[in-house]
């Protein structure tokens, strides 16, 4: 999903500048160019030709911003934050203002994709202030919704979905997120009711049942958790994405054998999440080196977005392997993508990684650190008092 929002972000904030010239090609030539490749998915051709056109003429703002749009689809977020920066003007008139806002949108989405969600959150609430060009403000506020869920604000991210809803009250894709946020804010009831609305309005939509079947999971319904995957394989199969989601339904209906035949002709036509699922399957059955190979053939794929589950289980994985410089090294990239969900468990598990690469030093520190935000952890209190055993007494003393 996140990919699909930047590449509408891109396409909605192109707008074309008509400019008439002759012989040597123009900053409007150039800005054209730019516009037809961005639109066509070729950035690199895009950024250079917006990049040129500002060469030319370096006082369009519209220049800045679609140049920093087509950066962030090159995961230069730096650079296109630079270019965002220079398309803002301190003034007040309608072209100022619109332009303001396409710019702070676009620094926010570049904050996010970097996962700085309080700074993707500061620039969204920048572009929503500014009145003009309403249009954008649902699609801002959906980022803004995904940033604050990402850094744990759960009942933010519900005032902001419920906002949008206010405006679009059969918005399934809305539902589904606040039933989200509502889950990991503790409201099972509220989680479950909009999951059932969004069900409601869309009924052949896969992720809304696969949704609303971890939420029954969590709560122990498992009754009612199988027969929502009953429900959800009655969806009329008519095309291989509806084939590959069949496949994970027997995933989660504990059919392996059936989901790896699914998971295996999935990928074969393109859909690389189906690696995910296929590393989990072999991860139960205790198949670490091919879990492995499955996890790092989803992440190489470029059309797959970055995932903190992912590079847990890698490390997980790798560290049954004894390979423990790459567990480590795995469990670290998972932290960096400042996931909160799972941020406890990738914690605990860079303390264990530490350990087994015998550097008691720095697992005692880490471990001392996660004991603060997770005092509640009766195990990692075991772990701590092992963990000081093992380390100098300049460190135990510091």
């Amino acid at each position: 999903m996140a990919k699909i929002y930047v590449r509408r972000a891109v396409v909605l904030l192109l707008t074309i500048t008509v400019l008439s010239g002759c012989g040597s090609k123009s900053a409007g030539d150039y800005y054209k160019e730019g516009i037809k490749y961005a639109t066509n998915g070729s950035y690199e051709d895009a950024g250079e030709a917006f990049a040129k056109a500002i060469e030319i003429k370096a006082d369009k703002a519209e220049y800045y911003i679609d140049y920093g749009m087509s950066l962030i689809m090159l995961k230069e977020y730096d650079d296109a934050i630079l270019n965002f920066d220079k398309a803002i003007l301190d003034k007040n008139n309608l072209i100022v203002n619109e332009n303001n806002k396409k710019a702070y949108r676009g620094k926010g989405i570049a904050y996010y994709y970097s996962h700085s969600y309080d700074k993707a959150v500061q620039y969204f609430d920048k572009a929503l202030a500014i009145n003009e060009l309403t249009e954008l403000n649902v699609d801002i506020l959906y980022y803004k919704g995904s940033a604050l869920e990402r850094s744990g604000q759960f009942e933010a991210a519900i005032t902001t979905y419920t906002s949008i809803l206010d405006n679009k009250s059969s918005d399934a894709k809305t539902y589904n997120k606040r039933a989200y946020a509502y889950r990991m804010a503790g409201n099972f009831e509220m989680s479950l009711a909009d999951y059932d609305k969004a069900i409601s309005l869309d009924k052949d939509n896969y992720d809304y049942y696969f949704n609303k079947f971890f939420l029954l999971s969590e709560t122990e319904d498992l009754e009612g958790a199988n027969n929502v995957l009953t429900d959800a394989a009655k969806i009329k199969i008519e095309t291989e994405e509806d084939k590959f989601n069949l496949a994970k339904i027997h995933y989660y209906m504990g059919d392996q054998e059936e989901a790896m035949i699914g998971l295996n002709e999935a990928f074969s036509n393109g859909f690389s999440e189906a690696y995910y699922y296929l590393g989990e399957i072999y991860y139960e059955k205790e198949d670490y080196e091919s879990a492995v190979n499955n996890y790092e053939m989803y992440l190489k794929d470029e059309t797959t977005s970055e995932s903190a589950v992912v590079y847990n289980q890698l490390g997980v994985c790798l560290l049954k392997l004894k390979r423990k410089e790459k567990a480590l090294s795995y469990i670290q990239e998972g932290l960096s993508l400042n996931d909160t969900s799972l941020q406890q468990q990738l914690k605990k598990n860079e303390v264990v990684a530490y350990e087994n690469l015998g550097d008691f030093d720095e697992a005692y520190k880490l471990i001392t650190e996660y004991l603060k935000l997770y005092p509640e952890d009766e195990d990692a209190k075991t772990e701590y008092e092992f963990i000081k055993t093992r380390v100098s007494e300049v460190s135990t003393n510091q």
